[in-house]
């Protein structure tokens, strides 16, 4: 079995929280493009210190999504996307919710465009313990239609959650080619060559407060 990894695990997560409304994306444990020694730089040329690189991904910047490549491994064929960690109960506000989203990512690397395809409900998390939750998302698609599609099944607590199993997946995804990956013209307007499309997983907290915890343990390609 074939497995493209987002290079996490149960004791060494990738983790989100803290204030905010907006949508959290579970970062990369290491930028894969952004030297932590010498920094980066941004599209615009501005130069970025270590310190002041953000985790990505993030909503303006897709480096560190998980990318399908388009070596023709996936044309046609199924594969499934899994994901699962935990979130805490924060002590700061026990009544707010936490909602688990997997995206497909398309556009460009720093234009990128985040589509819902499966997703947890906003869920009240137990009292005093950390919550589990899971999401497996089986996915198909070709080049002659560009479509891909499929169902999944998420998980809160060990229990089936989002009330169909499997349930349809919540977008499906239009204009992609498995064999050659984008067909734009420049390295700037897609995810980068040879690229079928990207995956992220996000949290959004239904109320901002310092103690909002949630934790990516597993975030796989297999096929």
């Amino acid at each position: 079995m074939a497995k493209i990894s987002f290079g996490v695990s149960g004791v060494k997560p990738s983790k989100v929280g803290g204030i905010g409304l907006k949508v959290k994306y579970f970062p990369r444990l290491s930028s894969p493009t952004a030297n932590p020694i010498f920094g980066a730089i941004t599209p615009s040329g501005v130069f970025l210190q270590p310190s002041q690189i953000p985790p990505l991904p993030s909503s303006q910047n897709a480096t560190g999504a998980l990318l399908l490549p388009a070596s023709g491994r996936y044309e046609g064929q199924w594969f499934n996307v899994l994901a699962g960690g935990s979130f805490g109960n924060d002590t700061g506000d026990p009544s707010g919710t936490v909602q688990v989203k997997l995206y497909a990512v398309t556009g460009s690397t720093f234009a990128p465009i985040y589509t819902v395809i499966s997703s947890t409900t906003a869920f009240i998390p137990q009292s005093g313990t950390p919550n589990s939750w899971a999401i497996n998302a089986s996915l198909f698609g070709e080049s002659g239609s560009g479509f891909l599609g499929g169902y999944y099944t998420a998980l809160v607590n060990g229990a089936f959650n989002n009330n169909a199993i499997p349930k349809q997946v919540d977008s499906i995804i239009s204009g992609l080619n498995f064999l050659t990956g984008s067909l734009f013209g420049s390295s700037n307007q897609s995810l980068g060559q040879g690229v079928v499309v990207g995956f992220a997983v996000g949290v959004i907290f239904g109320t901002s407060d310092a103690t909002n915890t949630a934790s990516l343990f597993q975030f796989d390609i297999n096929s």
